[in-house]
């Protein structure tokens, strides 16, 4: 598949799938007093803000991933002896430490921010948009699931599935770099 349609068929899903969400939470709670996004239940934001913050976030994540995916930048270390730990901080914060240093720092740029973004939450925005969807399909169409259905049930499937999701391309970023520094 090509660059350009990859980007135009990621682009619609996320969007298709972002827009249905708040079609169908608008349905069921058109007032949001059974919304569970933190930024409603914590924070207390009605329709015109949730939606323009969900917007901008929206907006830089697809331009995050057509900077990722049309100007890419080498995110791999040139230097040998680097763990998959260090792998893991250095293709989020740009240099090199433990895996859990990417919690609690930045990266060392907004340039490298926005690349890595690109590559790895675009990915968990897809997932999470087939959660999302998969969701309301089994709402608005079964009996079963309601009685199933809680915040902690979709958080926890989102949560572990982008963990997997990072995982997954930080170790295919490690076997990338192994397989960079066996030519050094």
């Amino acid at each position: 598949m090509s660059k350009t349609s990859k980007f135009a068929l990621t682009t619609i899903w996320i969007l298709f799938s972002r827009s249905y969400d708040a079609y169908c939470t608008n349905l069921l709670t058109p007032d949001l007093s059974k919304e569970s996004n933190p930024l409603v239940s914590v924070f207390g934001l009605g329709w015109t803000p949730l939606l323009l913050i969900l917007s901008l976030l929206l907006v830089y994540i697809i331009y995050a991933y057509y900077i990722s995916l049309f100007k890419p930048i080498n995110q791999l270390p040139q230097e040998k002896n680097y763990t998959f730990s260090n792998m893991v901080a250095y293709t989020y914060l740009g240099y090199k430490s433990d895996w859990f240093t990417a919690l609690f720092k930045l990266p060392k740029s907004f340039h490298w921010f926005t690349h890595y973004m690109g590559h790895v939450f675009t990915r968990c925005l897809v997932f999470a948009g087939i959660v999302s969807t998969i969701m309301w399909l089994l709402i608005n169409h079964t009996n079963y699931y309601q009685t199933l259905h809680s915040p902690e049930l979709i958080y926890s499937i989102l949560l572990i599935g982008c963990v997997g999701i990072i995982y997954d391309w930080n170790r295919k970023k490690y076997q990338e770099y192994l397989r960079l520094v066996e030519g050094l």
